[in-house]
């Protein structure tokens, strides 16, 4: 089995601590958009996740992904392009895993939600450091 470096590790820890700040980001505007502007919830946590994945870029790419801002592959706008493709599988699974959770299991909105952003997290840590983010030093 591959070890994973502590470069690794601690870009992992990075992205867990830019992830709290989306969870923060996403549970925020799905409470108000959900209580306040009454959108019915799998439109109001579409508009959540799209939010969350915007501002979760925007760290990731200065911070989780920075040391790599001399070496980098593609264009700001290829990568955020890149990053909400690759959000959307963890989306998916986040968004299946909210409406399975309150519809079947009758799980409060909010809790079903964190469920379903941790269920998503490491498909998005995966492709944000294999595709998205990736150095051109990757490539030899």
């Amino acid at each position: 089995m591959k070890q994973i470096d502590k470069k690794t590790i601690v870009k992992f820890i990075k992205f867990g601590i830019v992830g709290v700040s989306g969870i923060f980001v996403n549970s925020g505007v799905l409470w108000f958009v959900h209580d306040f502007i009454n959108i019915p919830l799998a439109i109001a946590s579409l508009f959540a996740v799209g939010l969350s994945i915007l501002t979760n870029f925007i760290f990731n790419d200065f911070w989780t992904w920075g040391e790599n801002k001399t070496n980098r592959q593609h264009s700001y706008v290829h990568r955020l392009w890149r990053y909400y493709i690759s959000a959307s599988l963890g989306s998916g699974i986040n968004y299946v895993v909210l409406l399975v959770l309150t519809h079947m299991f009758g799980i409060y909105y909010l809790i079903a939600n964190l469920a379903g952003i941790f269920a998503g997290m490491f498909s998005n840590f995966i492709l944000g450091e294999r595709w998205v983010f990736k150095s051109k030093s990757m490539d030899n």
